[in-house]
């Protein structure tokens, strides 16, 4: 990725020769560091662009900023990078990935543009990074692609990007594309205190971020913060956020490109009441449970019937095992138009079959 995530510098022999003789010198200090982990059991995951990873939430329409300065032959820099996450996916590898685009500036003038690809792992909530397409520029031009590497071609293997649960001192791949990009980060702390421009932040994660290819570098401080993800990198620091138009947690569904939000209630044969848990499983459908996470029991789907003439509409399906009481309450976040969908206590689960639901265009 680009600067905010994983800045490129450029391989020299000297670097090429320092990374040959760690490698083949076990008296060197480095070789006593402990290893960084490379590729993690991938087969053991079901992978989704639809995270809500707190250190890297991937929520369409979501978007950071952030600004600072360095110094470059004797000359202040400005820098500016904007990180925002497409409603758009791209199938990398065999996976479904959400692509986060990050824009780079430097003094007004663009200097980069990636498409960055990721995945969320159900079973352990880590994030997931599969590539990313890379455009640098040079005076408003496209000038390279050079960065650019996707899982699957050429050798390269996806990395995680971002676990599920953060330990101090772990080192692992984020990048696994031999000779092109091999970034690795390494968890300095879980529970930094760091403050930029945007606000304050406790219980930040702390991750140096460091180059294979480059191993004598001193790497890249980075900071994210829970709920709003990368906060500071090096002299870049949060200054903006633009928040998505729905932002999914335990309780919510963000349906179709994040357009639509989705809860239920409940009340059960004892009068027990409660808001029902989520668990989103692509971009038009999810899953609620009520009282067990292995008992799922109603499917809710918002379809995107708008490219057809006769429909032009957006419909809402759902199918439940229950007799509980329940209300699927659905919300528009563009017009704030809502539909409720009650069963009555003690019926079994009519099918929804809405398909005049919400109009296409706000």
């Amino acid at each position: 990725m680009s600067r905010s995530v994983n800045r490129r510098r450029s391989v020299v022999p000297a670097a090429l020769l320092a990374l040959l003789l760690a490698l083949v010198l076990p008296g060197l200090a480095v070789a006593h560091d402990p290893p960084y982990s490379g590729s993690a059991d991938r087969d053991g995951c079901t992978f989704t662009p639809f995270t809500a990873n707190p250190w890297w939430p991937l929520w369409p329409g979501y978007s950071l900023l952030l600004e600072g300065e360095e110094e470059d032959e004797g000359e202040t820099v400005e820098l500016v990078v904007e990180i925002n996450v497409l409603a758009d996916t791209e199938l990398v590898d065999g996976v479904e990935t959400r692509v986060v685009e990050e824009r780079e500036f430097e003094d007004g003038e663009i200097v980069e543009v990636s498409r960055n690809f990721f995945a969320g792992c159900r079973e352990t909530g880590a994030v997931w990074y599969f590539g990313e397409d890379v455009d640098n520029y040079e005076d408003g031009e496209i000038a390279n692609h050079d960065g650019a590497w996707r899982a699957g071609e050429d050798g390269a293997q996806a990395g995680v990007f971002m676990p599920g649960t953060p330990l101090n001192g772990a080192r692992f791949f984020t990048e696994i594309a031999p000779g092109v990009a091999e970034d690795r980060a390494e968890i300095v702390d879980t529970d930094a205190d760091i403050t930029v421009p945007f606000a304050a932040f406790e219980g930040a994660l702390h991750i140096l971020d460091t180059n294979a290819l480059e191993p004598s570098e001193e790497g890249d401080p980075k900071y994210y913060a829970p709920g709003v993800g990368l906060v500071k990198d090096e002299a870049l620091e949060l200054v903006e956020v633009e928040p998505p138009p729905c932002t999914p947690d335990e309780h919510t569904l963000c349906l179709a490109d994040g357009r639509f939000r989705v809860q239920v209630e409940w009340t059960d044969h004892q009068l027990d009441e409660g808001t029902a848990f989520a668990h989103q499983i692509a971009d038009d459908a999810g899953e609620f449970w009520f009282f067990r996470a292995d008992n799922v029991e109603l499917l809710v789907k918002v379809l995107d019937a708008c490219p057809t003439e006769q429909f032009d509409h957006f419909w809402v399906f759902a199918a439940g095992l229950t007799d509980v009481e329940l209300t699927i309450t659905v919300t528009d976040t563009e017009t704030d138009d809502v539909r409720t969908y009650p069963n009555p206590l003690g019926n079994p689960f009519a099918p929804v079959l809405d398909t005049t639901a919400f109009e296409c265009e706000p």
